[in-house]
């Protein structure tokens, strides 16, 4: 078995409350499946109870065929990798049923204090346009618990899905690292 070099990277995490985090989670594989109802409902049911147990205040999130983005600022309960152990045990059956399973590590980014989470969000929301998975409004796996956190939601075309050069245009490296 190949020799994983990741706890040094788990050593050097922040974790503390009030501090936010774009996190993405992928399905061993790359597998298709989340988008389902089971796993896609499962999964935003996690989101939705770790804001309920204080653990997390969600910002955005979406849920992809093979991933999962989730930006959210972590409350002051738990660490940053007990949320994301979290979210992952209370899916896992779920997945199981369609033959999907999380990958054991994931992508995560703490945001700075100079960090937009404007930018972050809009990213997470164009997710599936930019895939090409939705044309008109209404991605399925969308979460954004307050939606006026987020100006651009504001200017959104008159059915709900973005302006096509938003689509087009170039994704800032620091936010496609977790594709």
């Amino acid at each position: 078995m190949p020799v994983r070099h990741t706890s040094a990277l788990h050593a050097n995490r922040w974790s503390a409350a009030g501090i936010r985090y774009f996190v993405t989670c992928c399905t061993v594989g790359r597998r298709a499946g989340l988008v389902a109802n089971g796993p896609c409902a499962a999964i935003m049911a996690a989101v939705a109870a770790s804001d309920a147990r204080g653990d997390t205040q969600t910002l955005a999130a979406t849920v992809m065929p093979d991933h999962t983005h989730w930006l959210f600022q972590l409350g002051g309960r738990l660490t940053f990798g007990r949320v994301v152990a979290r979210l992952k045990t209370e899916t896992r059956s779920v997945l199981a049923e369609g033959g999907l399973a999380w990958q054991r590590d994931f992508f995560e980014h703490r945001l700075r204090a100079e960090e937009r989470v404007e930018d972050y969000g809009r990213y997470i929301f164009l997710n599936p346009y930019r895939a090409r998975l939705r044309a008109g409004a209404g991605w399925p796996g969308w979460l954004c618990v307050r939606p006026e956190r987020f100006r651009s939601l504001e200017l959104l075309n008159e059915d709900g899905s973005p302006p096509r050069a938003w689509i087009e245009e170039e994704v800032p490296e620091s936010l496609a690292v977790g594709e």
